[in-house]
């Protein structure tokens, strides 16, 4: 009896070490240029526990990625509080090597077998819930353009990151997307 807790540790270990590893690997290349075989590599586990416990590939995205695509978190307080936290959040020129599931988003959304998901997480974790604070006419255009924006900066900053911005050019650049994005979610826009 006293193994079976050990056994469950260890497998939840084991299944949190290819998530990780997963993460990683579809940060890096994207859904469509990842393989199995090299998760379980970087995961150091046999390739056949990825598909136990997840299935296969796709299992695996949707478990390692899909959860991260989340605006919700960031949506709550004044319209005010939302637009400065979303500014800085997506103007940031730090390390780009640590997971990020949006980058994930920009390297995947053309594949066939996960591009679907990720727009049906988009509209459901993003628009949806945008459209939900907003105020006013035209909630889902308005929600659409926030959420462009977003990902456009997703693109300049997390996916080519090694184009140079001044720190002077990036505090700008975050005071006229606060502007912008508080008319949009005030319908000022």
């Amino acid at each position: 009896m006293s193994h079976t807790p050990k056994k469950n540790r260890d497998a939840e270990a084991t299944a949190n070490r290819i998530i990780s590893a997963a993460q990683h690997i579809f940060h890096e290349k994207g859904y469509d240029a990842s393989t199995t075989r090299e998760i379980a590599v970087r995961a150091d586990v046999n390739i056949n526990l990825i598909h136990r416990y997840f299935g296969s590939k796709l299992g695996l995205f949707k478990e390692a990625v899909l959860p991260h695509l989340d605006l919700v978190p960031l949506l709550g307080g004044k319209k005010e509080e939302i637009a400065h936290r979303l500014a800085i959040l997506y103007v940031d020129t730090g390390p780009k090597d640590e997971f990020d599931a949006f980058v994930v988003l920009t390297r995947s959304i053309t594949s066939p077998e996960v591009g679907p998901l990720l727009m049906a997480r988009i509209e459901e974790r993003a628009l949806k819930p945008l459209m939900n604070i907003l105020e006013g006419s035209n909630k889902r255009a308005r929600a659409t353009l926030i959420a462009t924006q977003l990902a456009g900066l997703i693109l300049r900053f997390r996916v080519m990151s090694n184009l140079y911005i001044s720190k002077a050019d990036q505090n700008h650049l975050k005071q006229l997307l606060e502007e912008n994005l508080l008319a949009l979610l005030l319908d000022n826009g």
